[in-house]
C-alpha cells in the first residue's frame, strides 16, 4: 500500500503539476501548456490522485484533455506512463484510459453508446448518442449520461466485479417493488446501463425550496422511505459507514489541511467520545449513501433513490447523518443558492434525533462533513472542518442534556 502524505498532495496539485504533465506528454512537442487542477482524491493507504483539464497546441492544432496522475499503484498497461525521481513514484493516464476501468473508453464512445442503447433497451434511433461525464474518481468509478434522440440513460463504470455487486443491489430492490433505476444492461468490461429516475433530485427542490416550499419533502418522508428497504438487504455485505471509517477519512482531512492537523486529531478523538457513550441503534437495512443528491422527490413525497453502490446492513443513524452532514455543507459552497438551508437543517436534525440518539447521530453528521474535507477544493476545505466542529459540538450539547436528564430521573426514583 501506498501512503497518502502532505507531499504527495503538493507534487500533484500544487504549482509542479504543470512540469509533471509536460514530463508525462513525454518527446510530444507542444506548446502554450495549461494545467488545471479539476479535482483531487484521497484514499489514505492506497495513494492519492488529481484530475487535470490540460490544453496545448501541437502541429497546429490545439488540443484539450484530461490527464490524471496518481501514487495510486495501477496495473502496468499500455498507455500508463510512470514516472520517478528516486524519492516519488507517480502513475498518469488520459482519463478515458484508467487502467482499472477498462470499460471507460468504450462507453464515452458515442457512436458504440448510441448503438448499444437502442439494440439493448430501445433508445434512439441507433445514431450518435449524446455523452457527457457526470463523475469520475480515479480507478475507482465513472457515471456517464447518455442522451440518445429524447430517451436518456446512465452508465456506471466500475471494475468488473464491483459491477457484479451493482447488478444485483439494483435487482434486489426491484423484486421488493422499491422504486430505483432499472438495470437495461452489462458489458464484461464493468459498464451498468440504468434508466433515467423518476421525479426531480432532492438538490434541486432545496434549491428552489424559497419559491416552491411545498414541493420539499417532509423529514419523515425521507426516514420513511428507508424504512422501505426489504430485510433482504440485511443479508449483503456491509460496507463501512463514515463513522467506521473515522480514522481513514481524518488521515485524509490533515494531508488536504495540514496546518489544522491537531484541530482535525481533536476532532477524531471527540467523536469517538461521544459515540462511546451513546447507545447505537440496531442493525438495519440501509442506503449507505444517502443525501440529496441520490435521493429523488416528486410533489413533495420520496419517489426513490440512485447510487445503490452502498446498499447493505447499517445503521440508520448513519443513513440520517449523511444526509443531515451533506446539506450542512451547502450554504458555504453557494450562500446564494443554499442560503435557506441551515433552518433545514435544523428541522431535520430536531425530526431525526426523534427516532434515533440525537448526540449519536450529531457526531456522526460530524464524521459524514470530515469524510467530505479532503475531496472538497482548496476555499471550501477549512469551512468543512468548521461545520464538523459545529456538528461535534452540538453532539457535546445533546449528550450533556441526555445525562443531565437521566441524573433528574435518577433522583426523582431515589426520593
Amino acid at each position: 500500500m501506498t501512503t497518502c502524505v502532505p507531499e504527495d498532495l503538493a507534487l500533484l496539485s500544487g504549482p509542479d503539476s504543470r512540469d509533471l504533465v509536460r514530463a508525462a506528454l513525454g518527446p510530444v512537442e507542444v506548446e502554450e501548456l495549461t494545467v488545471e487542477v479539476e479535482a483531487v482524491h484521497h484514499r489514505p493507504g492506497f495513494g492519492v490522485s488529481a484530475v487535470y483539464r490540460v490544453g496545448y497546441r501541437h502541429a497546429g492544432a490545439t488540443v484539450r484533455e484530461q490527464l490524471v496522475a496518481s501514487t495510486a499503484e495501477v496495473p502496468h498497461l499500455e498507455g500508463v506512463a510512470t514516472l520517478q525521481d528516486g524519492e516519488h513514484h507517480v502513475r498518469v493516464w488520459r482519463r478515458n484510459d484508467d487502467p482499472a476501468l477498462p470499460g471507460l473508453r468504450t462507453a464515452t464512445d458515442a457512436v458504440v453508446m448510441g448503438a448499444w442503447l437502442h439494440d439493448l433497451a430501445g433508445l434512439g434511433d441507433g445514431g450518435q448518442a449524446h455523452v457527457s461525464v457526470l463523475g469520475y474518481r480515479p480507478t475507482r468509478r465513472a457515471v456517464l449520461r447518455t442522451r440518445c434522440g429524447d430517451d436518456v440513460a446512465y452508465l456506471k463504470v466500475l471494475p468488473a466485479r464491483r459491477a457484479h455487486r451493482l447488478v444485483a443491489r439494483h435487482e434486489l430492490l426491484a423484486r421488493a417493488g422499491v422504486e430505483a433505476p432499472r438495470v437495461l444492461g452489462t458489458t464484461k468490461d464493468g459498464i451498468v446501463a440504468l434508466s433515467a429516475m423518476s421525479g426531480l433530485p432532492l438538490a434541486t427542490v432545496i434549491a428552489d425550496a424559497r419559491r416552491r416550499p411545498g414541493a420539499v419533502p417532509a423529514p419523515e418522508q425521507l426516514a420513511a422511505w428507508l424504512d422501505t428497504l426489504p430485510p433482504e438487504v440485511l443479508d449483503l455485505p456491509r460496507r463501512p459507514s463514515w463513522v467506521d471509517r473515522i480514522d481513514f477519512h481524518a488521515t485524509a482531512a490533515r494531508a488536504a489541511l495540514p496546518g489544522n492537523a491537531e484541530e482535525i486529531t481533536t476532532l477524531e478523538d471527540g467523536i469517538g467520545d461521544v459515540l462511546a457513550a451513546s447507545p447505537s441503534g440496531p442493525v438495519v437495512p440501509t442506503h449507505g449513501d444517502f443525501y440529496e443528491a441520490n435521493v429523488f422527490v416528486a410533489d413533495g413525497r420520496v419517489r426513490g433513490a440512485i447510487d445503490l453502490d452502498s446498499l447493505g446492513p447499517g445503521a440508520r443513524e448513519d443513513d440520517l447523518a449523511t444526509m443531515l452532514g451533506h446539506l450542512s455543507v451547502l450554504p458555504a459552497l453557494a450562500p446564494a443558492l443554499y442560503g435557506h438551508v441551515p433552518e433545514l437543517t435544523e428541522e431535520w436534525f430536531i425530526s431525526f434525533a426523534g427516532r434515533v440518539d440525537a448526540a449519536g447521530l450529531a457526531a456522526r453528521a460530524a464524521a459524514v462533513v470530515v469524510s467530505l474535507i479532503a475531496g472538497a477544493s482548496p476555499d471550501q476545505r477549512e469551512a468543512r472542518l468548521v461545520q464538523a466542529q459545529r456538528w461535534l459540538r452540538r453532539a457535546h450539547e445533546e449528550l450533556g442534556a441526555h445525562l443531565e436528564l437521566g441524573a433528574h430521573q435518577e433522583m426523582g426514583r431515589k426520593r
